[in-house]
């Protein structure tokens, strides 16, 4: 894990004044691990790669570490933050350390142009000098394990593995977007559109290339990869699931031993007692009953949290766990670093928690995490497709199909209220509601917390991101798998990062395993009730019964409310003390009603007021 920094100036800047600037980008991302890479290009040509432009791993890490991340080519230039996991299926002369993954991915790039990155498996982000062609490249991963955010303005177009390097570095790419902000404030979005609160610095998106042409001043963006998946209406085929079964417990089976091959010593993997979590730390023991591996959980004072499920997988396999205590006070303690580090204030209270876990793995000596984040996306584990798939099978006259589903709906962890309720919004929505309907009905009292104008001004644009219609359950996972996921996957590599740890994502990082589980038809995703049917069957005999057969969902779970509601008095402070440069929140109305609607009847409302407390600290602290 490394961070990587590429600078380029438009107009003539003093060499020392390009220097200084890129030994603060370099102190920015300092925290990224071992190795941080960049360099400096100004004046419309390039520099000789000389010490005095090229500026590699200032005081981190042992040269040869540092040259494991970079890779050039008489004048071109590849920066590269990952692992590959498929390097000798790419080539078959790689042969030990002598081809780093740089090297190869600098290969492939020569040969195949930039189209050559879908055949990287893994996860990994980098920058590309093509210096004959005085063009400068940004990528990221397929589903977006690893960062890459990018600005363009009147004096530099500069990319980085994290915002906060662009925003401090620039000081005119610190323009805010006023409607970003009333999409947080509102909704708690982020990452609903490729920019997060500013106008003019971009995440680049996953399976995507920025390319930037310094003598024009052009910017392009192309898509290298596009995740095939299956669309047919296939009924359930009871002798096709022992098919599936086998394959996939063989990939998964593989793709961890593929994980645990890439980094030696001990190993930490976060641990909630669902589904994804259990099936990683299950395999990893049974793969490799040798490593060292210790579990870690968050609890909680109130009533432990997951720990009585993370518990039943602890003494299945035999490793160390280690329980880390998160309570409200780390929250105001914590809160503001936490904001400076995930470059966008905090949207709820369980990436603190989230953060707090990756402060205890380095506190411990771990170095390498593994999370089960993109099991849901990939498996169909979210609540909410459980009524989208209903949906889909009445849209498709699958009567009998949806019978059955629809008698063994609590097996989901939903009575049948519940689900037909969430069918009814479904319709409603698709029917009726308008995103500003929704929020007029569902959350009045928060939009009477913000500012007529801002709320004026936001419900008027185009929405960020356009839904795919849905007409099966893999259409829905394919959207929040290609669409959202990166978003998702950014707060635990932004934790781990702060800390000096890699966290790697094996749901979410090898094509062959998600290609493989989107080809299988929507119907095998979610059957009898239950939401990741494959994965649940396929686990069996080595994930515990009581897990496999678990109904509840809980995610990363923390006592959200009752916390806010310790910290209540707080957060009121500080939203009356600090200032609010773009004019959304109505910090009078919310001062002299805030703590009659903070109440547990309003939990929207709550979410609300630390959404406000987390965007006037972060903001605050620009």
């Amino acid at each position: 894990m490394n961070g990587l920094l590429a600078i380029y100036k438009k107009r003539d800047t003093a060499l020392q004044d390009m220097k200084a600037l890129m030994d603060k980008g370099l102190d920015v991302m300092s925290h990224r691990g071992s190795t941080v890479v960049a360099f400096a290009l100004q004046n419309k040509h390039l520099q000789n790669t000389d010490d005095e432009d090229v500026r590699l791993g200032i005081g981190f890490g042992s040269q040869q570490k540092k040259m494991s991340h970079f890779a050039h080519h008489n004048d071109d230039m590849l920066m590269f933050e990952g692992c590959l996991l498929n390097k000798k299926d790419i080539y078959a002369d790689v042969q030990g350390s002598a081809s780093s993954d740089a090297a190869i991915v600098l290969r492939i790039i020569k040969e195949k142009g930039m189209a050559g990155l879908k055949l990287l498996h893994g996860y990994w982000s980098l920058i590309y000098l093509d210096s004959k062609n005085k063009t400068l490249y940004g990528a990221r991963d397929h589903y977006g394990n690893r960062p890459m955010y990018f600005c363009n303005t009147g004096n530099q177009f500069a990319l980085a593995s994290e915002s906060r390097a662009l925003y401090t570095l620039f000081e005119d790419a610190r323009c805010i977007n006023r409607n970003m902000v009333v999409d947080f404030l509102l909704w708690g979005h982020i990452g609903q559109a490729d920019q997060y609160f500013f106008n003019d610095i971009h995440s680049v998106e996953p399976a995507h290339v920025v390319k930037y042409e310094m003598e024009t001043n052009r910017i392009t963006v192309e898509k290298y990869y596009t995740l095939p998946y299956n669309t047919s209406k296939t009924a359930y085929h009871e002798p096709s699931e022992k098919h599936y079964l086998s394959r996939l417990k063989s990939l998964m089976t593989e793709n961890v031993r593929k994980h645990l091959q890439l980094s030696g010593g001990p190993l930490a993997v976060g641990l909630s007692g669902g589904m994804d979590s259990s099936t990683l730390l299950c395999l990893a023991r049974k793969t490799d009953p040798d490593r060292t591996l210790a579990a870690y959980t968050t609890i909680d004072e109130y009533d432990g949290g997951e720990a009585k499920w993370a518990e039943k997988v602890v003494r299945h396999t035999g490793v160390e766990w280690i329980k880390v205590v998160c309570t409200p006070d780390f929250i105001l303690e914590k809160s503001e670093s936490i904001n400076r580090v995930h470059s966008a204030p905090v949207h709820n209270a369980s990436t603190i928690a989230q953060y707090r876990m990756m402060e205890e793995v380095r506190k411990q000596g771990q170095t390498v995490i593994m999370d089960g984040q993109g099991g849901d996306e990939l498996f169909g584990g979210y609540p909410a497709y459980i009524p989208l798939f209903l949906q889909s099978l009445l849209k498709n006259r699958a009567w009998k199909t949806w019978w059955n589903e629809w008698s063994q709906v609590e097996h989901s962890g939903m009575n049948r209220k519940g689900a037909l309720t969430m069918l009814f919004k479904l319709w409603a929505k698709a029917q009726y509601y308008t995103p500003q309907k929704i929020a007029q009905k569902k959350r009045k009292d928060i939009v009477e917390s913000l500012i007529p104008q801002a709320i004026d001004s936001y419900f008027k644009q185009e929405p960020p991101v356009r839904p795919i219609k849905k007409e099966t359950l893999n259409d829905a996972l394919y959207e929040s798998y290609t669409l959202f996921l990166g978003n998702i996957l950014r707060w635990g590599e932004h934790s781990a990062a702060s800390q000096g740890i890699s966290c790697v994502m094996p749901f979410a990082d090898n094509p062959e395993l998600t290609e493989y589980v989107f080809s299988i038809p929507s119907t095998f995703k979610i059957h009898n009730g239950w939401s990741k049917y494959l994965q649940r069957k396929a686990m069996i005999g080595i994930v515990p019964d009581e897990i496999c057969l678990r109904r509840d969902k809980l995610g990363f779970y923390i006592p959200e409310q009752k916390w806010l509601e310790e910290i209540k008095d707080a957060m009121f402070d500080v939203i009356q003390k600090l200032e609010d440069p773009e004019d959304c929140i109505r910090k009078r109305h919310i001062l002299e009603n805030g703590k009659r609607l903070f109440k547990s009847e309003n939990p929207l409302y709550k979410q609300f007021i630390f959404r406000c407390f987390s965007y006037l600290q972060w903001r605050n602290a620009l």
